[in-house]
């Protein structure tokens, strides 16, 4: 994965809560045979993708009629990505799927293992009278399903996915979000009526905000800026729109602790909040429209007329996806056997990159590995980098801009009790940075109610399952460095005690692990770096290296599936595929929209009348 991990968590902490659907759906999944279905018996799952045939070659699978070949296809292309998680995986699936299969994919992952920060664990345990074996995740633990979201449409390329791959998705029902505030868990609206929000300080702190943002925005006085050439922070920005700072900086930085575990004085509004930010100054296109980028609009009208898509897409009324007992790890485990089942395509374990250079003679990409293992380089005619930022520019040393780049480690607990209900019933809460020390004196992100959310295997007992989130932003202080494992499980049951009442002495089970490194932090300025370092790839390596991933774009799981398809479409539609680097949308100084009638995103349920059935 590219290396971006709590996205979906703290969406579904604080988005808009919405009635579970437990409809049985259709399922299919992508060969070219015709095309099977069947409804599912689960109730609790709302979206299901079942298989009984054998899988295909990728670049065989053209039942559909949208894909096709480049038309003017590298027919014999020899391209490495590099980077075994969920961006490159995706991105090899698609490049095998859509060009020539005479074309030659090379992986390479520095690790035993793919999928990245993906990580499924499943322990056993035998604490106070239960045993069996328990689903930790390790990293990311859902998917965004973006159902209400008009800007984004990267789930498309998640359906996509698994109607190829026969993945089982699950969209778990909404339940209660919480943010700790000054001393005490508060729910999130829609679960506080009125007069209870009225109670409390992180309400009352905000209704001068929300009474500026209404005058601002229903009277038409906002700020005479030019958007696209702005960058505030998020802070500045929230002050600039609310004229107030501590009662909005108090929900937003819980938000951004949850999503990026970053500072709002130090990222970029234009790029972390991109919907928000570009949605306050666009003129309403009226009821019946939404605004977009272009390139969403291009997705529609590809992936979203494909029916079957357009049937998952309208089912889903939380904010989460999972794949349910199966795990996070089902899907890279997918990703990676239909690619070891294409005779084209080589995966490369243990295979870490020293350097990546130009090789002017050959007009090609220079890939090599450590001294003493790999002492004749590999020439490829191409490179797409899903490696972060920072480990690209030390590689290369040719991309001094991308040495500017910067991420955040964060410390992940995963803890099991025997004893059940220890917790109030919901997702999980978030931490503001607002919250007193003595009160969060571990530097924690956010707590989540895995036992709530996860649905248990057969061999896993009830009890309370839960993942704490430390560091981030805090981290880089000079009184926080990481605790170690050890010390880190001391700390998250430190704070449960304090939080949530749980003694830390009770009889448990946990694991703890150090993710470096494992967040993009896009900084105030991020979009003029990105113009920079695509200037760069193409003077120091002709657009032979391309760059793909959380660094440079969206951060999180689905993020990434997106951002692999994206790199794989351009390579085999683009005559100039040899050119490109994989920033020629954030390289461009305009931030165009176009709108669209509703009628026409058939995959959004917007009016709440939408009801697809099979064909």
């Amino acid at each position: 994965m590219a290396r971006r991990h709590t996205q979906s968590a703290a969406v579904a902490l604080l988005s808009s809560a919405a009635p579970s659907c437990t409809r049985q759906v259709v399922s299919r999944r992508l060969n070219c045979y015709p095309a099977r279905r069947s409804r599912s018996l689960n109730t609790n799952a709302v979206i299901t993708t079942t298989s009984t045939r054998p899988l295909l070659p990728l670049a065989d699978r053209t039942c559909r009629g949208r894909r096709s070949y480049a038309s003017s296809p590298p027919a014999k292309a020899n391209i490495a990505v590099l980077g075994g998680g969920l961006t490159g995986l995706t991105t090899a699936y698609y490049l095998a799927k859509k060009l020539p299969p005479t074309s030659k994919i090379t992986i390479y992952e520095a690790s035993d293992r793919l999928g990245g920060w993906i990580r499924t664990e499943r322990h056993p345990v035998d604490i106070g009278g239960k045993k069996g074996s328990v689903l930790f995740e390790r990293g990311p633990r859902s998917l965004t399903s973006l159902h209400g979201n008009t800007w984004r449409y990267d789930d498309l390329v998640l359906y996509d996915l698994a109607l190829d791959l026969g993945l089982d998705l699950r969209s778990p029902p909404s339940r209660p979000r919480y943010i700790y505030y000054p001393d005490h868990l508060v729910p999130l609206p829609p679960h506080i009526n009125i007069f209870d929000a009225l109670k409390e300080d992180v309400y009352l702190e905000n209704i001068k905000a929300a009474i500026t943002l209404l005058w601002k925005s229903t009277l038409g006085f906002k700020e005479k800026v030019d958007y696209s050439k702005s960058d505030p922070s998020i802070s500045e920005w929230i002050y600039q729109v609310s004229n107030s700072i501590n009662g909005p900086a108090t929900l937003v930085s819980a938000m951004i602790h949850g999503i990026y575990g970053g500072d709002i004085d130090k990222l970029s509004a234009k790029s972390v909040l991109d919907r928000i930010y570009f949605g306050w100054y666009l003129p309403s296109p009226g009821y019946q429209s939404r605004p977009m980028p272009p390139a969403e609009g291009a997705l529609i009208n590809t992936l979203g007329q494909d029916k079957q898509i357009q049937n998952m897409a309208v089912k889903p009324k939380s904010a989460l996806l999972d794949f349910g007992a199966a795990g996070m790890q089902s899907l890279p485990d997918a990703l990676a056997a239909a690619l070891r089942e294409q005779p084209n395509v080589t995966i490369k374990l243990n295979a870490p990159i020293e350097s990546v250079k130009y090789d002017v003679a050959g007009d090609k990409v220079k890939i090599s590995g450590p001294k003493g293992e790999d002492s004749l380089p590999t020439m490829y005619d191409k490179a797409i980098s899903t490696l972060s930022a920072e480990h690209l520019a030390q590689t290369t040393q040719e991309l001094p801009a991308l040495a500017k780049s910067h991420s955040v480690d964060i410390m992940t607990v995963n803890l099991w009790f025997p004893e059940e209900d220890l917790k109030p019933p919901g997702f999980g809460y978030l931490i503001p940075r607002t919250v007193p020390d003595e009160q969060n004196p571990e530097r924690a992100l956010g707590v989540f109610f895995d036992s709530d959310v996860q649905e248990r295997g057969p061999d896993e007992p009830a009890g309370t399952k839960l993942f704490v989130l430390m560091g981030g932003h805090y981290y880089e202080r000079p009184d926080a460095a990481p605790p170690s494992e050890a010390d880190a499980v001391l700390q998250a049951r430190a704070l449960l005690e304090r939080h949530l009442g749980i003694r830390r002495d009770a009889p448990c089970y946990a694991v703890a692990r150090l993710a470096k490194q494992c967040i993009s932090q896009h900084y105030v300025g991020h979009r003029d770096r990105m113009r920079t370092v695509h200037t760069e790839l193409r003077d120091a390596f002709r657009g032979r290296l391309a760059v793909v991933g959380g660094s440079y774009s969206r951060i999180g799981a689905v993020a990434a599936l997106r951002a692999g398809y994206d790199i794989a479409t351009q390579m085999a539609t683009d005559k100039e595929w040899r050119d490109m680097t994989g920033l020629e949308a954030l390289a461009s100084t305009s931030d165009a929209t176009i709108n669209l009638n509703l009628d026409d995103i058939p995959v959004r349920d917007l009016k709440g009348s939408r009801r697809r059935e099979e064909p």
